[in-house]
């Protein structure tokens, strides 16, 4: 029972990531199709550059809050059945390990939703807040370094790598040596979010490539 009630919701999770935030934007503010204007992603980046920018910082915060709060929500429902005792064993659903495979599943839908055939966008606000929920600190300061660079150096792309790299080596470090940290967090979790993190990082390189931007 437990295992099909976590499979359910890594598949919504899925779909709920599959629901794009630019394409929404692009329609209700511009009547425009978000395939067929700029890169042709459905992402903040193709928003900012070549619709608007304030529309651009409107999807690149919706989509923030698209990832933590599901998380959010998704963890008090699940704490809300184990305190009712309906399903034994529940408290194992909203573990940090297999809300990662929730957020993870939420992650591959925005990138790579079946929704639009596949077309999503590079999926870096939403993975920024993914990594606010397990990794807050380390996140709101890779977010304040990759904002230093774009405002210094006007590096987006290398901005970009920052805030998907440096927050994971940030809570590696964290976990390392803060012992604190290191108890808020279970076995494999480091490990886990390394992964999340090359995921992320192929995913964007990749798009890069197609694009022509190397």
């Amino acid at each position: 029972m437990i295992y099909l009630i976590m499979f359910l919701i890594a598949v919504a999770a899925y779909f709920y990531g599959c629901f794009s935030t630019a394409k929404m934007v692009a329609k209700t503010f511009r009547s425009l199709n978000i395939y067929k204007v700029g890169t042709g992603l459905a992402d903040t980046e193709n928003i900012y550059a070549h619709v608007s920018r304030l529309l651009g910082v409107l999807v690149g915060l919706l989509d923030i809050l698209k990832a933590l709060l599901f998380l959010l929500v998704t963890e008090l429902l699940l704490r809300l059945l184990a305190r009712s005792g309906a399903v034994p064993g529940s408290e194992l659903l909203y573990s940090k390990n297999i809300m990662l495979i929730y957020g993870l599943a939420m992650l591959i839908g925005d990138c790579l939703p079946v929704t639009h055939r596949f077309r999503g966008g590079r999926g870096i606000f939403t993975y920024t807040g993914f990594l606010l929920y397990f990794a807050p600190w380390p996140m709101l300061i890779a977010l304040l370094v990759a904002w230093l660079i774009i405002m210094i150096w006007k590096q987006i792309r290398f901005a970009q790598y920052v805030i998907v790299i440096l927050p994971v080596l940030l809570t590696h470090v964290f976990y390392t040596f803060i012992p604190l940290f290191r108890k808020e967090l279970p076995p494999y979790f480091v490990a886990i979010i390394w992964g999340v993190a090359i995921m992320m990082g192929a995913l964007n390189f990749i798009v890069s490539k197609k694009l022509g931007e190397f």
